[in-house]
């Protein structure tokens, strides 16, 4: 079925296609405009200039071209009058004017045409381009990912956990404002990018690969409700400039990061393409060590277990993104895309067990090696439809995307147990995982404008999603490593289905009056979920336990927002969301995993989603010199839910996710921008909250912490920029213990060079190696102590860029209004 799906993706492609070229080919006939595009004063040839013609009548765009290596441009056009417009960056715009094509004069010559250099905007294009890392308005905050240094070589993991107010944590788990419920998406929709049953693809998608990423704290109804915390976007880059441009870059680093990234885009006329292309050979050294003391008071032990691993993660992942925008008109644009990541990781952990009595006198040994191959396959197709109406700001939008995933994992375990009295016990044992994901989603969203400033925005939405995860263990009974005898362990062997579906319509109204903005939303969900584990062991299969799991709810997710823009740089906004956030496929599968036999994961086939209310109060400047946003927020939600830990037999422990009960969180953020002169700027962001959990006896906590990023940077166009990032994150209480304190400096450098047509950076990531995960679990039956690294620092990268007709990152408009605009039609 998935090929036939893909087949007919790439035959609707290349039918495209070609229709393109034959309407090429039909405008083409024998009328043209010609010429040769030469550089005044040494008559070199400029290539890849843009040429683009209008209608004298109404300055449409009719055509357009480029200049091939020697200056030659030929455009096809039809009989008329037109203008010329020929653009290069670096060089003064040049218009030829008064062209007519008749019957008679089929073909018009402009001969050798001079541009000339324009120094000025040679020298000031650094300038003139630079954009502001951070940008604030009052809905959302937009990270400028092209503008840190400190993300140079990283994957989209590495970024957001380098973004203000998200954490990632040992799991690969993002946070926003401590809070792990938080919806993730790709260019404003859910994506198989994104990871099959976590966020596990971010750690694969090169941050190359990503413009910028947008944070909403409190989406309106327009959005998904998903995410008790907000939305996280990632924007991919895409351009729509006319002609050819784009941007190269090579990068090395050590720990090997070694890769390569194509951005490239090709408008002419009514057609824009564009490809993005990122990949990336990687190896991770990481390094951890678990310290548990258990007590059982019914039977009065007492022992120790110390735990220390070293693991290396070799990766080679590879992120295609082509497709073309088919202008109709410039307000009737069709897009149509596909996305392919393929990455493979060859990963190696060794973990030393050491066991010790109450006298902390060993009594045994263990030592076990886990080598893992792990693939992953995910295709993404979309069409996007955008119709915009005679009156402005009317607007109808559709979406059609399709999602396969497929992952296979691969273990091999060799373990070896060395006793006190001399004797030992080996055992070999091999796993496989495969998943499975296929995913549609659908969205038409409309837009109606009336009176003076009033707006209904109607829209409607169906999300499906279907998981099959199969998982089988293996051990050898012969245990010889030569003549191996695998036989299936039936009673960790399994299969888990998951389903699930989701209806959803919404409707905004939305006014301004003087110095007042308002909106108000009602978002609608229907989701519809079922799941079932089949182990292998038919007599279990029958039980209760492993009957499907069917779950079916209706929920109503008001919004509403009021902004007070009480000076010209001044505005104050309040705003209010009902949010969810659903169990997640790999936390509802009650079947353990294998990885660590001393420390186990189960899921849980009866969680329950978490409700999210959350209110906000902002006050946002956007001064001359500085852009200063302050928060006040609270969240209150039910249901909450949280891994505990427990003991499953000696030695033993496993992680669970329950709800617990209810949870409020109050906090302040702030965030400024200040530009102390035209070469230096700081920027810091500090979340301060307090999180009260209510779980009953056992598992309620209070916890009051702080976490803060700061940034300086330097720049000079003639010599390089600088800059330096710190992070903090204080210790923070959990209902079963602490997470402790961590921070790190990063520190880049860059120089740009070819007549600012390339740049050369360097950046060193956490230059004390102090990003470490550290954590307390206390329990009446055990307590640990853990430290953990994914990567082992300092580690650093030096990369080369080169722009091809492009500036060096075009600014963005608009991003900085202080009027109301809680962002359109990007979600």
């Amino acid at each position: 079925m998935k090929i036939k799906i893909h087949l007919f993706i790439s035959l609707l492609f290349i039918v495209l296609i070609g229709f393109s070229q034959a309407l090429k080919d039909q405008a083409a006939a024998p009328y043209a405009i010609k010429g040769k595009l030469l550089i005044d004063g040494t008559g070199q040839p400029l290539e890849f200039a843009t040429v683009s013609v209008f209608a004298e009548a109404d300055s449409s765009l009719v055509a357009g071209g480029l200049t091939d290596a020697d200056g030659i441009f030929n455009i096809p056009v039809v009989p008329g009058k037109y203008y010329l417009k020929v653009q290069f960056m670096g060089f003064q715009e040049m218009i030829l004017s008064d062209i007519s094509i008749t019957k008679k004069n089929k073909i018009y010559n402009a001969g050798d045409v001079s541009i000339k250099e324009d120094e000025k905007l040679l020298n000031e294009v650094v300038v003139q381009a630079e954009r502001t890392q951070m940008e604030l308005t009052l809905d959302k905050k937009v990270y400028n990912i092209g503008k840190d240094l400190s993300n140079l070589g990283g994957s989209a993991s590495d970024l957001l956990a380098n973004l203000p107010s998200v954490e990632v944590d040992v799991d690969g788990n993002v946070a926003l404002r401590g809070s792990e419920n938080v919806q993730i998406l790709i260019d404003g929709k859910p994506s198989g990018l994104i990871g099959l049953s976590g966020t596990g693809g971010l750690q694969q998608l090169q941050g190359n690969l990503i413009e910028r990423v947008e944070i909403v704290t409190n989406p309106s109804a327009r959005y998904d409700a998903e995410g008790g915390a907000g939305i996280i976007n990632i924007i991919l880059k895409k351009d729509q400039a006319k002609g050819f441009n784009g941007s190269f870059q090579l990068q090395g680093g050590f720990p090997a990061n070694n890769g390569a990234s194509v951005n490239v885009n090709y408008r002419t006329g009514w057609i824009n393409w564009f490809v993005n292309y990122g990949v990336t050979a990687r190896t991770s050294p990481g390094q951890g060590f678990t310290n548990n003391s258990f007590n059982n008071p019914q039977t009065d032990t007492i022992y120790f277990i110390s735990q220390d691993n070293d693991r290396e993660r070799k990766s080679l992942s590879q992120n295609i993104r082509f497709g073309s925008d088919i202008y109709f008109s410039e307000k009737n644009v069709l897009t149509l895309a596909a996305s392919y990541r393929n990455s493979n990781s060859d990963n190696t952990t060794q973990t030393g067990y050491n066991f010790l009595n109450r006298n902390r006198v060993q009594f045994s040994d263990r030592f076990r090696v886990d080598n893992e191959d792990e693939d992953d396959v995910n295709w993404q197709y979309e069409l996007n439809y955008n119709r915009e109406f005679k009156r402005k700001g009317q607007k109808l939008t559709f979406t059609l995307q399709q999602q396969d995933s497929e992952e296979t994992e691969k273990s091999l375990f060799d373990d070896v147990t060395n006793f006190s009295d001399g004797t030992s016990f080996d055992l070999v044992q091999r796993a496989r995982n495969d998943n499975g994901q296929d995913r549609q989603l659908m969205q038409l969203d409309y837009v109606h404008p009336f009176g003076k400033a009033a707006k209904l925005e109607l829209g409607t939405r169906y999300n499906g999603r279907t998981i099959f995860n199969n998982y089988i263990v293996e051990s050898d009974s012969s245990a010889s490593g030569l003549e191996q005898n695998f036989e299936e362990v039936i009673a960790l062997t399994n299969n888990f289905s998951f389903e699930e579906r989701i209806f959803a319509a919404y409707g905004i109204l939305s006014n301004k009056y003087e110095k007042f903005s308002w909106q108000i939303g009602l978002r609608a969900e229907n989701t519809n979920l079922d799941t079932q584990l089949i182990p292998r062991n038919q007599v279990e299969a029958s039980s209760e336990e492993y009957e499907p799991n069917s779950q079916s709810y209706f929920s109503l997710f008001p919004s509403a927002n009021l902004t007070y823009k009480y000076s010209t740089i001044s505005s104050l906004q309040l705003s209010y969301s009902r949010r969810i956030s659903r169990p997640r496929f790999r936390n509802l599968n009650p079947f353990i995993t294998y990885s660590n036999p001393l420390s186990l994961f189960a899921g849980n086939p009866d969680l329950q989603p978490q409700f999210t209310d959350s209110y906000e109060l902002g006050i946002l400047q956007n001064r001359k010199s500085a852009s200063i946003y302050v928060g006040l927020y609270y969240r209150y939600t039910t249901d909450v839910v949280q891994r505990i830990q427990r003991t499953v037999d000696e030695g033993i422990t496993e992680r669970l996710p329950v709800n617990l009960g209810v949870r409020d969180d109050i906090g302040v953020e702030a965030n400024i921008n200040y530009d102390l002169n035209k070469k230096i700027r700081f920027n810091s962001n500090v979340n301060f909250f307090n999180s009260q959990t209510d779980g009953g006896e056992s598992f309620s906590a209070q916890a009051t912490t702080v976490s803060t990023r700061m940034g300086a940077f330097y720049r000079n166009s003639k010599l390089f920029n600088a800059q330096l990032s710190w992070f903090y994150r204080a210790p923070q209480n959990r209902p079963q213990g602490t997470s402790k304190s961590i921070q790190s400096l990063d520190v880049g450098l860059s120089k740009d060079v070819l007549k600012n047509n390339g740049t050369i950076a360097f950046n060193a990531r956490d230059l004390f190696n102090t990003r470490k995960y550290r954590g307390e679990t206390i329990t009446e039956t055990f307590t640990t102590d853990s430290e953990f690294q994914w990567r082992r620092g300092p580690t650093v990268v030096l990369s080369f860029t080169y722009r091809l007709n492009q500036n060096k990152q075009r600014e963005r408009r608009g991003n900085r209004s202080e009027d109301f605009d809680d962002g359109g039609g990007e979600f």
